[in-house]
């Protein structure tokens, strides 16, 4: 156990100096004069201010990561939306993007009817006369 930081056999020293410095006769009016300071002390204003000022000063990593988490998570949220704001954005070009092919595709539809099948080629025209160029013809059988 500890008071004022100062543990049993500290105390127990401080005892013994006090004893052999004041002596055993003043000792008893030398404790109450001590023991009125150290209630005036307690009950001031300055104590109090020392005793809050300790606290937060004890607090204060707590506080600081507490802070630090919420300033995260701020811009986390913050983030997060502005993440889910482009998302939303993509969606409407992308739905204006599909509405705009299908218009182009509707459009496209009727023009692009299968072009007609050509006509074969004519058979090249029979000539009744053989051509001078061609050889002996074989004869029938």
């Amino acid at each position: 156990m500890e008071f004022l930081g100062i543990g049993p056999l500290e105390l127990v020293f401080i005892l013994l100096i006090a004893l052999i410095i004041v002596g055993p006769r003043d000792i008893a009016k030398t404790a109450r004069t001590l023991g009125r300071f150290l209630n005036k002390l307690y009950k001031s204003e300055g104590w109090r201010t020392f005793l809050d000022a300790s606290r937060s000063l004890r607090g204060l990593p707590n506080r600081l990561a507490r802070e630090a988490e919420i300033e995260e998570l701020k811009e986390l949220k913050e983030l997060r939306k502005d993440m889910t704001e482009a998302g939303q954005g993509l969606t409407k070009d992308l739905k204006a993007m599909e509405a705009d092919l299908k218009d182009v595709g509707a459009e496209l539809r009727p023009r692009a009817t299968p072009p007609a099948r050509p006509a074969p080629p004519a058979p090249p025209p029979a000539s009744p006369e053989p051509s001078p160029d061609a050889g002996p013809e074989a004869p029938e059988e």
